[in-house]
C-alpha cells in the first residue's frame, strides 16, 4: 500500500476533526488555541507568506487554520481565555469567508473590547451578519457578568 500524502493546510483539518472529540482539560485547550492563534497570525501576515509560497496555498492554509480554532471553540467554548492578539493586525486582510469566522470566533469572547473590531470589519462586507455577532457579543457578556 502507497503512502498517503497530505498537504500542510490538511494537517489542520484533521486537527480540526480531531478536536470535535478531545477531553483536554481548559488549560491544554487554551495552549492549543493559543498555538493556533499564534501560527494563524505567522502565517496571515504577508510577508511571512512569500516565505511559505512554495510549501502550501497561503489563502487554504489560513482557511484551514481557522476552520480549525473554529472547532475548537465550538465545541469546547474557550473564545474567553485565548489571546487573539497575533491575528488580529491581520483581519483586515481577510476574505468575507475568513473574515465572517474570524468576527463570530471573537463574538464568542463575550469581551466588548472586540465590539468596535466587529463592527468595522463587517462593514467591508455588507452580507456579513452583523447582528448577529452582536447579539452573540451582548449574550455572552451578559452571561459573563451573571456569572461573578
Amino acid at each position: 500500500m502507497g503512502k498517503m500524502k497530505i498537504g500542510f493546510e490538511q494537517m489542520f483539518d484533521y486537527l480540526a476533526d480531531y478536536l470535535e472529540s478531545v477531553s483536554w482539560s481548559r488549560e491544554t485547550l487554551r495552549e492549543v488555541g493559543n498555538s493556533l492563534i499564534a501560527e494563524l497570525g505567522f502565517n496571515s501576515d504577508p510577508a511571512n507568506a512569500k516565505k511559505n509560497k512554495q510549501l502550501c496555498d497561503q489563502r487554504k492554509l489560513v482557511e484551514s487554520m481557522m476552520n480549525a480554532l473554529l472547532t475548537l471553540v465550538n465545541y469546547h467554548s474557550v473564545a474567553d481565555c485565548l489571546d487573539f492578539s497575533p491575528i488580529l493586525p491581520f483581519i483586515g486582510t481577510y476574505d468575507e469567508e475568513c473574515t465572517d469566522t474570524m468576527l463570530y470566533i471573537l463574538s464568542c469572547t463575550g469581551d466588548m473590547k472586540y465590539m468596535e473590531m466587529i463592527e468595522r470589519e463587517a462593514a467591508r462586507f455588507p452580507s456579513l451578519p452583523l447582528e448577529e455577532y452582536r447579539a452573540e457579543l451582548l449574550g455572552r457578556a451578559g452571561s459573563a457578568k451573571d456569572n461573578i
